[in-house]
């Protein structure tokens, strides 16, 4: 039987096996043996779930999580040592379930002086499970079928991008090991570019980097500092939320599903790896002022771990919305010509509007104008980039503008 204890006064209710496990958890993993743990996140209080299931030859807890939709999984990485691992997270969350971790061999014997990965991400465009190794910096996907792993030919400079991978839009950023960001993206076909400078500065040669979905404001933070900035904007960051004193350094960080929240991880090393804390910033409103709340005060512990040196990964399974596919303006299945004159036809002429605006933003830029058209147009016939994401097929959209614009009538439903 799965345990459930409350902190800070909050009940959670278990589901049953059938039903939704919609919400908020909190993953945290520690160092050198001492396991890892689930918990449930309601405003700023923590659920104890259950712990992580233990896993043959790993010498580590769990660390960065990633959590893959399409297989309800989660997958875990760590750099630092040679163990990649799995574990349904329906059975971490169903109390009549014992969970049971998969390792993982698809990285053991790849040669080339490549490090394991650090962390799982998904593919934008193709929605595959994929992950970036320092020693050589390769991108590779991962076939958890075969438990098999591919070379995607995309290799970046940096040696040393520990747990520094974030996607937004088309676009996955990793650390280029100095104060910056380089990145890949992904086009419609599943292909991805060769790696290049991501135009961003003053990051602060990050340990630990997470980025709202929603906006695409990235976190980057080193030593009790974070600074933020847009991937949308680029630049060099405009500035550093409240310095993390006297807390720090920071392992890990990760933004709330609903974007109002950066949780924190991290410990004290002046007094001791011990000395672990959690907390989070409310980033809702002005971030150079953002108020950070201490949920763990250095030196406390959560229910069912033991370990230290805690890192934090945040999951968030929302009830899904409306399918469709990005560019298909008239609702027709396919994505061509007729869409941009369907769309030039209904914002000029006074033509049928669109069942699905979300889908007729064909740019991603959160409203559905003379630029839209255009832009699937350039992308047809000029070169020019695929819209953002679902687009080379059916999918949902975790962006904030396209539940705005909303989806009424789509083939893909």
């Amino acid at each position: 039987m799965k345990r459930y204890l409350a902190i800070f006064g909050f009940f959670f209710a278990a589901a049953s096996a059938t039903e939704s496990f919609a919400g908020e958890y909190l993953i945290v993993g520690t160092q050198a043996n001492g396991g890892g743990a689930i918990y449930e996140v309601n405003g700023g209080n923590l659920t104890f779930i259950d712990n992580l299931p233990t896993v043959e030859a790993v010498p580590w807890g769990a660390r960065a999580a990633y959590y893959h939709e399409a297989d309800d999984t989660l997958y875990f990485a760590e750099g630092d040592s040679p163990a990649e691992w799995s574990v349904p997270l329906g059975d971490l969350l169903n109390p009549e379930t014992r969970a049971r971790a998969r390792r993982i061999r698809g990285f053991d014997n790849r040669g080339g002086g490549e490090a394991h990965p650090d962390i799982f991400f998904r593919g934008p465009q193709d929605g595959e499970i994929y992950t970036h190794t320092r020693g050589g910096g390769r991108l590779w996907r991962y076939n958890p079928a075969n438990d098999t792993v591919t070379d995607m030919g995309a290799h970046t400079a940096a040696t040393d991008s520990k747990i520094y991978q974030v996607v937004y839009g088309n676009t996955v950023y990793t650390h280029n090991g100095d104060d910056g960001f380089r990145a890949w993206d992904q086009v419609d076909n599943g292909d991805w570019s060769a790696p290049y400078d991501a135009g961003i500065s003053d990051v602060l040669k990050s340990h630990a980097t997470a980025v709202r979905a929603g906006d695409g404001m990235y976190f980057s933070g080193r030593s009790g500092t974070i600074a933020y900035g847009s991937f949308v904007t680029g630049g060099p960051s405009p500035g550093n939320l409240p310095r993390l004193d006297p807390i720090s350094p920071l392992n890990s960080m990760d933004v709330s599903g609903d974007g109002t929240k950066l949780w924190v991880g991290g410990f004290q090393p002046h007094i001791s790896r011990d000395t672990n804390y959690l907390g989070y910033f409310d980033i809702s409103g002005n971030l150079d002022t953002a108020r950070f709340t201490l949920v763990v005060s250095p030196g406390g512990t959560l229910p069912g771990l033991e370990g230290n040196d805690w890192r934090i990964s945040i999951v968030s399974i929302v009830e899904p919305g409306p399918q469709f596919r990005r560019g298909d303006c008239n609702n027709d299945g396919a994505i061509d010509l007729s869409d941009s004159m369907y769309a030039l036809s209904w914002l000029f002429l006074g033509g049928p509007a669109p069942g699905c605006f979300a889908a007729t933003d064909t740019n991603g830029d959160g409203a559905v104008d003379i630029t839209d058209p255009t832009y699937l147009l350039s992308h047809l016939f000029l070169g020019g980039p695929a819209p953002t994401a679902p687009f080379s097929a059916c999918g949902t959209s975790e962006l904030e503008a396209d539940e705005e614009l909303g989806c009424e009538d789509s083939p893909c439903s």
